[in-house]
């Protein structure tokens, strides 16, 4: 049974952040011992932490096995999570890794979380064939989500967003100063974006080296967090897109008017930008800026859900075929062994030299094996659709109970 515990957009932001997991962490997470659970992987993004998993016997004792070799979990977090099961479990992860469960609908940034996840996962010696089963069908489902709907046209993502906010507000941003607060991939999007548009950008992160090969790539001066304040002085706008809390605060902020507010985008999970209660700033997060919108995003998110609802329904027919093999293996088994013993039952009795009698064997059992097939079809053809009910009659009948 394929499971998933999930820390999503639903959850609160302190939970998420105390789950928001580097490589490092997740790969001791795959790595520990893990009683009641077998396959494992972790997907961690800005904005969700899951576990996908299964169990190797009782699924409430492999969900509380997850839940134990979490670090930051805590039992009252218990009701702030989401267990899902079976074909729900897989949809989900469907459904994130083809960009319709992100904050920026169809935004390809997740398809190569979702990859990376499975990567460490499998590196880890964590997986095997169930899990690289849905994996592997989730990747190339988003694939083909952004090859072949409109969302992989309409090109947005998580930078593009705050872009186009900050567009809005400033009424254009070539000439614009700006300053990106952090150097991971959600701050290089949105600087990437920026430069683009023409506004000229400074890079402030906690790692100076991380800044600086960021700012590399847009030809910007880079800075240590400890010059914050004069940098945002200089400034007409800040994304910050950082981890481990409030990065950003109020003796950082440079003073304007309300009439003229310093606009800034916060990306971060949990937020990182205390304005406390100062004037002349405008904070948004990326949950109160308005998504995407249009006939191209809406068409092109129903095409992403037909499609997710297809690859759903092809891993149930496949799900019900692996539950239904060893029933249906044991039914040929029986129709095997029922066949050589009525031929050795009816050569028993006929005089005949070794080498004939295994000629005329081996074309009896031959001959038999064919009429047991025919017989057969049938049976197995309900098989790899039945249900418990069903297949158990089926083997009932057959006497394999």
């Amino acid at each position: 049974m394929i499971l998933a515990l999930c820390a999503g957009r639903t959850a609160p932001a302190e939970l998420r952040a105390r789950l928001a997991y580097d490589e490092l962490a997740q790969r001791s997470v795959l790595e520990a011992e893990r009683p009641g659970v077998g396959e494992l992987a972790l997907l961690c993004t800005c904005h969700r932490t899951e576990a996908y998993f299964t169990s190797a016997g009782d699924e409430s004792e492999a969900v509380h096995g997850v839940a134990a070799i979490l670090p930051g979990l805590l039992p009252t977090d218990q009701h702030d999570l989401e267990v899902l099961t079976g074909t729900d479990a897989i949809e989900h992860l469907f459904r994130v890794a083809s960009g319709l469960d992100s904050l920026v609908v169809g935004e390809p940034q997740v398809l190569g979380q979702v990859r990376r996840a499975y990567a460490l996962a499998r590196d880890a010696g964590s997986t095997g064939p169930a899990l690289a089963n849905i994996f592997g069908r989730a990747i190339r489902l988003g694939r083909r989500v952004r090859s072949e709907t409109a969302l992989g046209r309409v090109g947005l993502s998580i930078g593009s967003i705050a872009t186009a906010h900050l567009n809005e507000r400033l009424g254009g941003l070539g000439g614009r100063t700006g300053t990106i607060v952090g150097s991971g991939e959600a701050a290089a999007d949105a600087a990437s974006i920026l430069w683009k548009q023409g506004a000229r950008l400074s890079i402030v992160s906690r790692s100076r080296a991380s800044a600086a090969r960021l700012a590399e790539n847009f030809d910007a001066p880079s800075y240590p967090l400890s010059e914050l304040g004069a940098v945002l002085n200089k400034s007409d706008f800040a994304v910050v897109a950082v981890s481990g809390g409030i990065a950003v605060r109020p003796r950082h902020l440079p003073v304007r008017s309300e009439d003229h507010p310093f606009v800034i985008v916060d990306l971060s999970v949990p937020p990182a930008v205390d304005v406390g209660g100062r004037t002349g700033i405008e904070l948004r997060s990326l949950e109160e800026i308005p998504g995407p919108q249009g006939p191209e995003v809406t068409a092109g998110f129903a095409g992403a859900q037909e499609m997710v609802a297809e690859e759903v329904a092809r891993i149930e027919r496949w799900l019900e075929t692996r539950q239904s093999g060893p029933a249906i293996a044991r039914l040929r088994e029986r129709a095997e062994a029922v066949v050589a013993d009525e031929v050795s039952r009816a050569l028993s009795g006929l005089n005949l030299s070794d080498q004939a009698r295994a000629r005329i064997e081996d074309r009896m059992n031959a001959l038999g094996m064919r009429v047991a097939n025919k017989l057969l079809h049938g049976p197995t053809t309900t098989l790899r659709v039945a249900d418990d009910d069903t297949r158990g009659a089926i083997m009932r009948i057959f006497g394999l109970e």
